[in-house]
């Protein structure tokens, strides 16, 4: 019966182009694939010459036994006949360091432009000198390694996409491989070594997202930049009196072609404790999305760097706004009083289409910063508020009400309000919030 069965799957695959062949093997997850030669004497070692090799979480939840996996992926690579364009390994906190640095040694020769490394560690893996070796590497994702470039490395000339995360390195490094990647596009930094002053120059950069500690963030030449994220770390004070390109408008004057800007409360404060001009800047001209996560309305520095932000994107399509849960439910009366003089922001958002308020409890100088927003958009189309039961000041219909008593620029804004009740009065793990939804789909 195996020997028909086999017979008919040759049959099959002597009658079918070698390009789909290769093209079922390739869709298939990698184990089924290794399967497959058991079924075929021609399909037998075919799937040594994909160009795509996973090893990820799904790949090393299929066996018991973590030793049976390392086997496969060490059967992979000896075997392996081409090129591997894409790699990805992680998932497992049972592989050795030394199995990795074999593992990279092998791709080393394998010219590889997709190489993604997360490792389960305490940042203590050291990432091999033949790494560095990759001339063709257009994507690099690493996570919880050491990054040491060998004193003769000359960067990766054709790389385009860099995410560093948890990634431990010399600031100069940095700087440096910035330097050497002339056709960087995608730059990202989460939660790595802590840095007084991150200069970032590159002309092709279009996307940067930061997340950790810095001083000081400085784009001295990023004219093709289009997305940024900023979360500065709140636990650490920012000196803002140190280097250069720390206020507001100089953080955002060397890229004229923002147009999606996302950014923490904590990093708004920073940015604007410089102080704020009385004209808001041209250089957010082009920005159609902005969110503001993790928002505190209980800071003043915060709500007012808001309002001021908001205004400064005359071409704002798309507002979501994370709200930090409050202590105090009145709020700085300053704030509450200032959001109150302000009957509307004017022509400053005239094009604002969609707001979403993620973990918005109902407040009052929450409710009042939507009455400015709803006062000051007149072509306002959709306004959705998320969050938990038991953070809200009041039922959600209750505060839906409330706000559509409001004065509307727009004739036709449709409220929503999603009021999740937690199962079985179990406690809100954090992630829960900071999963909330927010796309406008």
């Amino acid at each position: 019966m195996k020997s028909a069965r086999r017979s008919d799957v040759d049959t099959l695959s002597n009658n079918l182009p070698r390009d789909i062949l290769d093209g079922i093997l390739g869709h298939l997850p990698l184990k089924d694939a290794v399967k497959s030669s058991i079924l075929s004497k021609d399909w037998r070692y075919k799937w040594a010459t994909r160009q795509e090799l996973e090893f990820d979480y799904h790949f090393f939840e299929l066996f018991a036994h973590f030793q049976e996996a390392k086997t496969i992926i060490y059967q992979v690579l000896l075997l392996h006949k081409g090129p591997i364009l894409k790699f990805k390994l992680g998932g497992s906190n049972l592989i050795r360091f030394r199995d990795i640095d074999h593992w990279i040694l092998f791709l080393s020769k394998k010219n590889v432009e997709e190489f993604t490394l997360r490792v389960r560690s305490n940042n203590d893996y050291h990432l091999p000198s033949h790494l560095f070796t990759f001339r063709k590497l257009r994507l690099l994702e690493v996570q919880n390694c050491l990054f040491h470039p060998p004193p003769d490395f000359k960067g990766f000339k054709k790389l385009v996409n860099l995410g560093l995360h948890c990634v431990t390195f010399l600031p100069t490094v940095l700087n440096n491989l910035i330097s050497q990647c002339p056709f960087l596009e995608i730059l990202k930094l989460n939660w790595c070594t802590n840095f007084d002053t991150l200069e970032i120059d590159a002309a092709n950069l279009k996307c940067f997202e930061f997340r950790g500690t810095s001083k000081s963030i400085c784009f001295k030449n990023a004219p093709m930049l289009k997305e940024v994220t900023i979360w500065l770390n709140s636990q650490v004070s920012t000196d803002l009196s140190a280097p250069v390109c720390s206020n507001l408008i100089n953080f955002f004057y060397y890229m004229p072609c923002l147009m999606e800007l996302d950014i923490s409360g904590v990093s708004l404060k920073d940015l604007t404790m410089g102080g704020l001009s009385g004209n808001s800047p041209t250089v957010l001209n082009n920005v159609k999305s902005l969110r503001i996560q993790r928002m505190l309305f209980e800071n003043s520095e915060e709500v007012l760097g808001a309002v001021y932000l908001i205004a400064s994107c005359p071409k704002l399509q798309e507002l979501t706004i994370e709200c930090e849960i409050m202590n105090d439910v009145v709020g700085p009366v300053a704030v509450v009083q200032y959001l109150q003089d302000h009957q509307s922001l004017y022509d400053s958002v005239k094009l604002l289409r969609r707001v979403h308020m993620n973990t918005f409890s109902g407040f009052e100088i929450e409710m009042e910063f939507v009455r400015l927003i709803l006062a000051s958009a007149p072509a306002l189309e959709k306004i959705f508020f998320w969050n938990f039961s038991c953070f809200l000041h009041q039922p959600g219909r209750q505060l839906m009400d409330k706000m559509k008593q409001f004065h509307q620029a727009s004739p036709n804004v449709e409220f929503t309000f999603e009021e999740v009740v937690a199962e079985d009065r179990r406690p809100i793990e954090p992630q829960e919030v900071m999963e909330a939804p927010y796309d406008f789909d």
